[in-house]
């Protein structure tokens, strides 16, 4: 899938309105929802869902069908699973890596501060003659 492509199909999460949607519609599953029962699940009024429907159903991430006097509006589960699979192969784990890559940055720089902590105390403390050690202040003589 060129470039292009993926930002079309992934400008279909572009606003909040369309991500409710698209996961109201997720957790529904191939049957789908009413425009009503899609306002409900949203709280977003029938038009704001018919507006950013519109959008969906140009770009194929969305179908809608007439079930006797209800249009029932259905994601193409084909298409998004299609869409996401070649952006894992495509760009690999993405986030999930930069987190890892942070975590072990954060561990890293934990353990270099314990360790110039435990340096900087084991400096400060001076040996007695008779074997003891005694802890003296920074800058004094």
């Amino acid at each position: 899938m060129e470039p292009k492509e993926f930002a079309r199909f992934f400008g279909g999460f572009s606003t909040e309105k369309r991500v409710k949607m698209i996961t109201a519609l997720a957790e529904a599953g191939k049957p789908g929802l009413t425009l009503i029962d899609l306002s409900r699940k949203t709280d977003l009024s029938v038009i704001d869902i018919g507006i950013a429907a519109e959008a969906l159903i140009m770009m194929d991430l969305l179908n809608i069908s007439v079930k006797g006097e209800n249009k029932v509006l259905f994601l193409n589960f084909d298409l998004m699973s299609k869409v996401f699979d070649e952006a894992f192969h495509t760009f690999g784990q993405g986030r999930l890596v930069r987190l890892a890559e942070q975590k072990a940055a954060e561990a890293a720089a934990e353990a270099a501060a314990a360790e110039a902590a435990a340096a900087a105390e084991a400096e400060a403390t001076v040996a007695l003659p008779d074997g003891s050690a005694e802890a003296t202040a920074p800058g004094k003589d």
